[in-house]
Formats: C-alpha cells, structure tokens, sequence
C-alpha cells in the first residue's frame, strides 16, 4: 500500500472509533449505568436576615417531581443550618429547569 493510503485508512480508523465512544457513552449499551437527570435550580436563602438568590446545578435519579422538591428544599435547610451554625434559616425555591444531557 502507499503511504497515502495508509494515512487515509488510520484517519478513518480513528473518527470510526470516536463515532463509536460518542454512541457507546450517549446510549451506555456497554456500561448500563443509571440514568441521572440533570436540573438548574435557583432559590432564594436567607441565614440571620441577610437573604440571598442563588443558583445550582444538582443531579438526580429520578425525574423532578414535587416530593422530590420537598425533599431536596429540606436537605437544604439542614445543610444550611449546619453550614452556618443557626436555626434562623429560610430557603425557597424559585425555579428550576432541565439541562441538556
């Protein structure tokens, strides 16, 4: 074979084996992992009166629904009050959206 040719079958090889990656990580047909869901959550929190907005990427198992919000909204609360040291803690959650995978 010449050496263009060469050249020409190893590039095809090596984009063949990205296609392949690309599919096999996107569709997880070799590694079945659990799929996670991905959400954008903004809320408001305030720690002694002094409030703030804020926003957060969090992942979750399942889909959002509203026990998982609940949830979540308290896991929160607790992990402010321990954060900060103080039971003068208030959290609510504006809006959430779903990123892309």
């Amino acid at each position: 074979m010449s050496t263009w040719a060469l050249i020409g079958l190893s590039m095809a090889l090596l984009i063949a084996g990205f296609n392949i990656g690309y599919d096999c990580r996107h569709k997880k047909l070799f590694f079945n992992r659990s799929k996670k869901y991905r959400y954008w959550i903004s809320c408001f929190y305030s720690v002694n009166g002094v409030g703030s907005v804020g926003g957060w990427a969090f992942d979750f198992d399942l889909e959002m629904n509203s026990s998982q919000l609940k949830v979540f909204k308290e896991k929160q609360i607790k992990n402010l009050k321990n954060q900060f040291k103080t039971t003068d803690v208030e959290f609510e959650i504006i809006d959430f959206k779903r990123l892309k995978d």
